[in-house]
Formats: C-alpha cells, structure tokens, sequence
C-alpha cells in the first residue's frame, strides 16, 4: 500500500476513484481499512483517501506523546504533500476528535466536515454506562489477543450484526488482529484521544465551525452513547444529524450502504 513523507512522518493511505477528494481518518487502534466498505461504494463520486493514524497501520510510529491536535496537523501535511488544496474531512470516533481539530484549526482546507459515533471534548461528554465499561474492563484484562479484541466487538458492534452475520464479525476480527501495529503507538493514541475527552475544551469552539457537519451515530452505540452526537449537531452551526437505526460504533460496517447513502447525499448537497 502507498505511503508518502510529509513535512513530520511517512503516512499510510489507501486512494480510490475519482472526483472531490475525500479524507477518511480512522478510530482508535483501527487501521484505515475501516473504510473499506467506503472506498468501494463512493469511488464512482469521489476521490476516496483513507489514512492510517500515527502509530499505526503503514504510518510511521513516532515515539510519544501524540496530541490530536498533532493528528491533525498530520492531516494537514498529508493534504500539502499530495497537493490537495481543500478536502471533504471526516472521522470515526477518536478520528472525528481529529476531524473537529482540522475544521477549526485548518477551515480553508475543509469543504465539508463529517463526525461519525464521537463527541466533543474537555469533559462535556456522555461516557459509555457502567455496565460497558465494566465489560471493556472485563475483555482488557483477558491476556489473548484474538479473545480480548472478539470480546471488546461484542460491544463495539451492535448486538443484532453480531448475532445475524457472524462471518462479517470475523471478517472485522482478522483485519484488525492482521494490521500493522505497535505498543507504543496505540498507547500514545489512547492518551491522545484521554486527553482530548477530559481535557480540550473544543465544547465552546464549536460555534465557530464554518464548514457545513454531518453528524452521524448508530443508535446501539454502546461505546460513545449516541446523545453525544445528539449535543454535537447542537452545538455546531448548520450541523446534520443522522441516527442509523440497528448500528452500533461501526455504522461504515454494519450498515453500509444506509451509511454510503447518508454520506453521499450529505458531500453532493
């Protein structure tokens, strides 16, 4: 897969189609071929890019900390090195913190912006109940990979995917047990995205958003609750939302051509 050197890093990316460039960024510990589904059913409107995070995937992994506000500005290199003077941006979950940096930080870039199944930051978000966050305590402390990644999609997806496709959901496990990964880099992500949740009060920025938003989230999200999505479309002038019905933290996946479909209509508006 190709990578190119920006001004600070060589990142990873996947490009397909042709017409307005799009940039896919993914979450937290997932590769860019999260937008797989994506890069095969928009080609035929789009420049697709999706882009493998610092820390992972074909990206360089430089040593910590990361920031998302560095993230970000990776975003910006990535658009400088491939002459791309102004992109459609979005973002899956720790992606969509990234999404948020680069439309106010970089808004003469962004065309438009979609947030897909995150939130705002600086410690005005819903976290996940506790009953989720006693079962991602549960699947951390288990000590084999494969059982600790299948067990952590088991809430990640919602339970309906799980139960009626499984070949999907090992379908999802082998791509991410198979990328290209290491330690430090997705503990410096987890940091990044802390960070951002508790501590960057992006909340009172977001009015100064100028782009045109689509907010999506699945409505079993069970890892970022979809009334975050409900306060971002709130908040943010001119801001969609979208709640894809039966779709947990993956909507791009579990639903995705109700998904292709929204994105689609939203980017040709």
């Amino acid at each position: 897969m190709p990578r190119i050197r920006t001004e600070n890093l060589e990142i990873g990316y996947e490009k397909a189609g042709a017409g307005p460039p799009v940039i896919l960024i993914p979450g937290l510990g997932y590769g860019r071929w999260l937008w797989d589904q994506q890069l095969e059913g928009l080609s035929d409107s789009f420049t697709l890019y999706a882009l493998d995070n610092r820390g992972l995937g074909e990206s360089e992994a430089p040593d910590p900390p990361y920031t998302i506000t560095d993230m970000a500005r990776d975003v910006r290199d990535f658009l400088r090195a491939m002459d791309i003077k102004k992109a459609h941006i979005g973002g899956s979950s720790l992606g969509g913190f990234v999404a948020q940096v680069f439309g106010l930080e970089y808004p003469q870039m962004t065309d438009r912006l979609f947030l897909i199944s995150t939130t705002g930051g600086g410690g005005g978000a819903t976290h996940a109940s506790n009953w989720t966050m006693f079962k991602l305590s549960l699947a951390r402390m288990k000590k084999d990979l494969e059982k600790r990644t299948r067990a952590r999609l088991r809430l990640t997806l919602a339970p309906d995917f799980v139960r009626q496709k499984p070949e999907e959901v090992e379908a999802i496990l082998q791509r991410f047990l198979n990328q290209p990964s290491t330690d430090h880099g997705v503990r410096a992500q987890l940091q990044a995205g802390q960070d951002f949740w508790r501590r960057d009060h992006r909340w009172t920025s977001l009015h100064r958003m100028r782009a045109p938003v689509l907010v999506m989230t699945g409505d079993k999200d069970r890892i970022v609750p979809p009334v975050n999505s409900e306060r971002l479309a709130q908040e943010i002038p001119r801001a969609r939302l979208e709640v894809i019905e039966n779709a947990g933290h993956l909507p791009m996946l579990e639903k995705r051509e109700k998904f292709n479909h929204l994105l689609s209509s939203f980017l040709k508006d």
